[in-house]
């Protein structure tokens, strides 16, 4: 599997995913994030922060959008719909996201994504991203 890094702009320490598990082009993704303590450093609770769940599944979202042949420019989170939390995600926990690509048509991409702790959701929501040229 390409390392993520190769895929997203993102760098430590805005890089949220640890591993790609599983990527169907245009369709689907899956990955990996490993909690730690570093991660939940400055959250009054000691919990990883909800927000970055969020953006761990978008990040996981432009592996799933990511190709090659792509030519529509950066891809962008658009908006949140739907979003739902269920339990906090602490260091030690692994994380796994998974996004289905619901719609895919030019500029416009959403997505349904859920993060989990073994197989118990822990947050889902809907994702919509927009393209913008990079001309």
């Amino acid at each position: 599997m390409k390392d993520i890094r190769s895929i997203l702009p993102h760098r430590f320490p805005f890089l949220l995913i640890d591993e790609i598990v599983e990527v169907e082009e245009g369709r689907r993704a899956v990955g990996v994030k490993l909690v730690s303590q570093h991660d939940c450093e400055g959250s009054p609770d000691g919990a990883f922060p909800r927000g970055f769940i969020l953006e761990a599944m978008a990040q996981m979202s432009g592996a799933a959008l990511h190709s090659e042949s792509r030519s529509n420019g950066l891809g962008m989170l658009a908006g949140i719909d739907n979003g739902r939390f269920y339990q906090d995600v602490f260091a030690g926990d692994r994380l796994t996201l998974t996004i289905d690509i619901t719609r895919n048509k030019g500029r416009i991409v959403k997505g349904r994504g859920t993060a989990a702790i073994d197989s118990r959701i822990v947050c889902e929501a809907d994702l919509l991203f927009a393209f913008q040229s990079m001309t």
